[in-house]
């Protein structure tokens, strides 16, 4: 993670912080108080504000890089719908074991005020040293794509390089067609190191495709866990047959093989006027896209402004970029939102 991704981290959650740990802290008192005296005070009240605002909470300007983070500060399981969760449980648990209650949010406050304390003193750090960075973009009119190249389809070497780079083009090109615009429309704005990650920046038309096939293709990674959980199910209670192994398998491999076709079917009507050699193109990007995540490359956005923010300009020029911000948002959103559907079922499966 760089500079500028880390400092918009710390700026993003240092701006959290004081209303987290206001939540937190009053729903701690409580439950202090309730575990050390006879007169019990009701605590629905602040676990429903506590509770709520964490459901609440929006992460779309976080990227993928930025919210692992955070797990690995020890606050992601505080934060967020995850974070509710775990109050929930620790608030029910004090129904029958106070003292575990008041420890496990006596965790939670501990974690929120360390996090804030190490993102607090970095953002000081950077601003001190008068490296604050600027925004990436100055044109508002582009979106930030972040393409992850890690597992098989990792960096280490210039022909690795070579070879991503012209998987990639093949990708944009084919995306690129079919919005009727240039594979030079989508620029290059900086990279990051770990595993390798590309930025780059597309327009509101290009990226909202882009969105919009990542979570279909997302969805049917979820069907190819959904088949593997239950065949694994079935393994562990000794019930799982040779014949029922190779039937799993097949429907694994036709979800599978069935993803082109079904995105190309998503995308009909955006193609359908379009000639072959767009058609063409269309098709190899998915292609392409698709073997990507299932090597394990990753594709991330950082959720544009709102249209109605835009500076007003050429009115006719600002009401269609207004237009299609709210359209890439809306696929953005709808793609994160599969996103973490299957981040969930992975984890539950990893777990099991």
């Amino acid at each position: 993670m760089n500079v500028d991704e880390l400092y918009r981290l710390g700026t993003w959650y240092v701006d959290q912080f004081s209303e987290i740990n206001r939540l937190y802290s009053e729903l701690l008192e409580i439950i202090n108080y309730n575990a050390q005296q006879p007169d019990k005070r009701p605590v629905e009240g602040h676990l429903n504000a506590l509770t709520e605002f964490l459901f609440d909470q929006r992460f779309d300007e976080l990227s993928l890089e930025q919210l692992k983070m955070l797990t690995t500060l020890g606050v992601g399981a505080y934060i967020g719908p995850e974070g509710a969760a775990n109050v929930e449980s620790a608030v029910r648990t004090s129904n029958y074991d106070p003292a575990t209650a008041v420890q496990r949010l006596n965790a939670a406050v501990q974690s929120i005020n360390s996090t804030r304390g190490l993102l607090a003193a970095y953002v000081d750090a950077v601003n001190n040293l008068g490296l604050r960075p600027e925004d990436v973009l100055a044109d508002e009119s582009l979106i930030t794509i972040r393409v992850g190249f890690q597992a098989d389809v990792g960096i280490h070497n210039v022909t690795e390089w070579k070879d991503a780079a012209r998987e990639w083009y093949d990708i944009i090109r084919g995306l690129s067609m079919a919005c009727d615009e240039k594979p030079e429309d989508v620029q290059i704005i900086g990279a990051a190191s770990g595993s390798i990650i590309l930025i780059m920046a597309g327009t509101p038309i290009f990226t909202a495709l882009l969105a919009r096939i990542s979570k279909h293709l997302t969805s049917v990674a979820k069907d190819i866990i959904g088949v593997r959980v239950a065949m694994e199910d079935l393994r562990q209670k000794q019930l799982l047959t040779k014949a029922m192994e190779n039937e799993f398998k097949k429907m694994e491999k036709d979800k599978a093989e069935g993803a082109v076709r079904a995105v190309e079917n998503l995308l009909e009507d955006k193609v359908k006027l379009k000639d072959g050699e767009v058609k063409t193109a269309l098709n190899r990007s998915i292609e392409k896209l698709l073997t990507f995540n299932e090597k394990g490359g990753t594709v991330d956005f950082v959720l544009p402004r709102d249209g109605e923010e835009l500076e007003q300009g050429r009115e006719a020029e600002a009401d269609g970029l207004k237009a299609a911000l709210i359209e890439a948002r809306a696929a953005i959103r709808e793609y994160q939102g599969e996103r973490e559907s299957l981040k969930l079922l992975s984890d539950g499966t990893a777990t099991a």
